[in-house]
């Protein structure tokens, strides 16, 4: 698959903390290089991990999940750091930032839920139905089920996670890619031909005040990829939940008793393929200003 290539991706990825005489940790910018490769069979345990973040608790067979994701074909992208070569007086870098050369950042991809062909993704229909009962409106719910009890529409779950001092311009090549890579597997597999997409989107809602409303209702947004609010604004059905409960990570970065209180939510987006291309082809435009054109395809 072709590399999508971003120098510096990691460099002002947000405003460093604000910090006193007595902060013993020192903040640095890394220049790093990242490119997508096609998941392979070594990135199981740490696709497994990305997964990891975004499900949590949930009753899904995460070990299934990853090896289909793996063993698909021709599609979806991993995130890893671009080895340089030119130098040899580099080759202990990694050790010195602590970045493996094989690690994977993040993933994006997608999963076809409509075929019940694995263990997986039976535990994700039955999770959407669960939620979209316990969290949605009447119309949503109505919507959910026909949509995950008619085999007639090919359904696809987008996978969109990364770690999050990945900035959201580094989405751009790889939504780019998998629209490629969907296009040219549709013609040869009817599995890929998708109706309608779904995405999981990790969203936080900052609660300003401790005697504040649980209903969250007027709060700030804050998503974990920022990119996926351009896909929430084309939705056509959406709900959400919270996983407080669930344990999730933060946001990474420095936290302290005066910092407003970040609850981790799950957004559940259901839109049309039709949209899901019109976003991507415009994504690079959309994110503007956060430096999208500095990503580049490589052949």
């Amino acid at each position: 698959m072709e590399p999508a290539r971003k120098r510096g991706a990691l460099a002002g990825a947000g405003e460093p903390n604000p910090t006193g005489p007595d902060d013993l940790v020192t903040e640095m910018s890394i220049d790093v290089e990242f490119e997508g490769r096609s998941p392979e069979i070594t990135d199981f345990h740490c696709i497994k991990q990305l997964l990891q973040q975004l499900f949590l608790k949930a009753p899904v067979n995460l070990s299934d999940m990853t090896s289909v994701l793996i063993h698909q074909p021709n599609i979806g992208s991993v995130i890893k750091q671009v080895a340089d070569n030119d130098d040899d007086d580099d080759e202990d870098d990694d050790d010195y930032y602590g970045v493996d050369a094989n690690q994977v950042f993040g993933i994006t991809s997608i999963i076809n839920i409509t075929e019940k062909t694995s263990e997986c993704v039976e535990n994700l229909q039955k999770l959407l139905l669960d939620l979209s009962n316990l969290h949605s409106d009447s119309n949503t719910t109505r919507f959910v089920n026909k949509l995950l009890s008619d085999d007639d529409n090919q359904v696809g779950l987008v996978i969109n996670e990364r770690y999050v001092n990945i900035p959201p311009p580094i989405s751009v090549p790889l939504f780019q890619a998998l629209r490629k890579e969907l296009s040219k597997l549709k013609i040869k597999k009817q599995s890929y031909n998708f109706d309608y997409i779904i995405m999981i989107c990790k969203i936080y809602k900052v609660k300003k005040d401790k005697k504040a409303n649980k209903s969250y209702e007027d709060s700030e947004i804050i998503w974990s990829n920022g990119e996926e609010e351009f896909f929430d604004e084309a939705a056509d059905y959406k709900f959400e939940f919270c996983v407080q409960n669930d344990k999730g990570s933060g946001l990474a970065g420095s936290w302290v008793e005066s910092d407003p209180e970040m609850i981790p939510f799950r957004r559940v987006l259901i839109f049309s393929m039709e949209k899901f291309c019109s976003i991507t082809n415009q994504l690079e435009s959309l994110l503007g200003s956060n430096g999208a054109k500095s990503y580049q395809h490589e052949g």
